[in-house]
């Protein structure tokens, strides 16, 4: 099972290289070193809860998987059945304990990304509450500079943030079901649970993911993210589909580096099936790479400034045998790993411009 899990992460910086699949030995240096929580048709990467700070377990949500590494390098790897339980007030599409590790907390995405220390556990245990519903703090990193903002729109009404009261702002393109900003936190959107579960804010405009994940009329998760062609996968929308969208036509198209978008320029779409809540789909004969969902939706081309193909979420295709049961246990996990990588392979590649722009 281990080595299986090493290659599909392997096979993602592969697809982030556009190069083949890789052979074992590369394979071993990219095997992932955090632990893991596959619950709910979602991945949760654990977080250890620092002394001064307090979390109790809460009620039992159901069963769950941990995946954790047994060596330094995260190669080597076990899968233990766990009860998962909800996480003092947080909401479980955020953030869940397990029985028997009171020290954890498992948290989904880049939720609450860009704090720090004590910050973070404030952003968790103190989401803004805005019309009965709860939203997590998500914010732009400080770097590379410059920052950043989220484009707020009018004041659409007053929310609680740690017991301050705050003007909650509309984002422009977004549904506030979706996600607000606050008045005074340029930076920082404030997402709904199911919002957008892996996706982050970038300040290079190629990999900001989250902000295009927003002002898309639908977003998919993948189960499971890794598969290969003749599978079938289930698609599930963080979000009901709207009218507008509601059987439209969805294509894959090959990604030529990790993020998600419609590129420009691009290979022929491939079909793909017709947008719901949940959908199976069966993964059509394409080259083994990485891929974006993309939805059209000639109806959504009023509210989105005439745009009418959106990115609606990324699958892995891949060669070789079908996908194992250890693979899919830490595959939710996928899409947040593609977008780390994405940054360090634009980074690299710029570093190799700069190089030969020198010489």
């Amino acid at each position: 099972m281990t080595g299986r899990v090493a290659l599909a992460f392997a096979l993602l910086g592969a697809a982030a290289a556009g190069v083949g699949a890789p052979t074992p030995g590369s394979a071993a240096s990219r095997c992932p070193t955090a632990t893991y929580l596959s619950f709910d048709h979602l991945a949760f990467a654990a977080k250890s809860v620092p002394a001064g700070v307090r979390v109790a377990p809460g009620s039992d949500l159901g069963s769950g998987q941990i995946d954790e590494p047994t060596s330094a390098d995260g190669c080597k790897r076990r899968r233990e059945s766990v009860r998962v339980l909800a996480a003092g007030p947080i909401e479980p599409r955020v953030a869940v304990m397990v029985e028997g590790r009171p020290r954890t907390v498992f948290v989904i995405g880049q939720r609450c990304a860009g704090s720090s220390g004590r910050g973070y556990w404030s952003c968790l245990l103190r989401p803004l509450v805005f019309e009965g519903h709860r939203y997590t703090g998500t914010s732009y990193p400080v770097a590379p500079v410059p920052q950043k903002t989220v484009p707020f729109g009018p004041a659409i009404g007053t929310g609680d943030l740690g017991g301050r009261s705050v003007r909650v702002r509309r984002i422009e393109g977004v549904e506030p079901s979706l996600a607000v900003g606050v008045s005074g936190r340029p930076n920082e959107a404030f997402l709904a649970a199911s919002t957008c579960p892996y996706e982050g804010f970038s300040n290079t405009p190629a990999f900001d993911d989250l902000l295009r994940c927003l002002r898309s009329p639908v977003w998919f998760t993948f189960d499971p993210p890794g598969s290969e062609t003749g599978s079938t996968v289930v698609a599930r929308s963080d979000r009901p589909p709207g009218r507008e969208v509601a059987g439209a036509r969805m294509s894959l198209v090959r990604l030529p580096f990790v993020a998600d978008l419609v590129p420009k320029r691009r290979t022929p779409l491939v079909a793909f099936g017709r947008v719901a809540g949940e959908v199976s789909l069966k993964v059509p004969r394409v080259r083994p790479g990485l891929y974006e969902a993309v939805v059209s939706c000639p109806r959504c081309a009023r509210g989105a400034d005439g745009q009418t193909l959106f990115p609606a979420g990324s699958i892995l295709v891949a060669r070789g045998q079908k996908t194992s049961t250890g693979i899919r246990v830490v595959s939710y996990l996928l899409t947040a790993a593609l977008v780390a990588a994405g940054v360090m392979f634009f980074r690299t590649w710029r570093r190799r411009r700069r190089g030969q722009a020198r010489s």
